[in-house]
């Protein structure tokens, strides 16, 4: 019998998937999730108490994973622009209904887990950036620099992740886009003249 119990609980999780990722958090209907698991409206709350809960259960995996990746995968030093592409690109396109699932969903924990990201980016470009050219601090005197060159690179990359290309589009246009905010980086303010 607890098979069967998981067996649901795995329906109702993999048709909130779709619910959420075709209408966001706030159009979502428990009531499209429960008949596409073939199950009951009803059913549906012995598992999830609302359907903020069935949102958590579909995200909070993911945001486990984002952190042991970024703790653990994404420990670039070393590491050469292409090889740095492939391991975030593949990571992009392993999750990337996780990612479309939380750019549409509540807000609230859309804007934490880009804060979060962008945090992550920043701190990575920074450390590139002083590796490749140890006068970078005295060319760039914004401090928000990293952070936007984050941000732009994050609302370039959901762009190409919600269209309807196939993953293998996206994965090159991904590596396209890694590569024009991040290629030659060492190569970018040498000829930049503060005054």
């Amino acid at each position: 019998m607890q098979y069967l119990k998981k067996e649901i609980k795995d329906r109702i999780l993999a048709s909130a998937v779709d619910e959420f990722k075709e209408h966001g958090f706030a159009n979502a209907s428990i009531r499209n999730i429960a008949n596409n698991a073939e199950i009951s409206l009803g059913n549906i709350y012995r598992y999830f108490a609302n359907k903020e809960a069935l949102y958590l259960a579909v995200i909070n995996p993911f945001m486990e994973s984002v952190k042991q990746s970024v703790e653990q995968d994404f420990v670039f030093k070393d590491k050469s622009m292409k090889e740095m592409s492939i391991i975030f690109v593949r990571f992009l396109m392993q999750y990337s209904d996780e990612l479309l699932i939380i750019r549409k969903g509540n807000s609230v924990h859309y804007d934490k887990f880009v804060s979060y990201i962008t945090e992550v980016i920043s701190n990575k470009i920074r450390e590139m950036m002083e590796e490749s050219f140890p006068e970078i601090d005295e060319k760039i005197k914004n401090p928000e620099f990293y952070n936007a060159i984050a941000e732009g690179f994050l609302n370039s990359l959901f762009k190409i992740l919600r269209n309807e290309d196939s993953p293998e589009v996206q994965e090159r246009n991904a590596r396209e886009l890694i590569t024009f905010y991040f290629g030659h980086m060492k190569d970018r303010f040498y000829h930049f003249d503060t005054e």
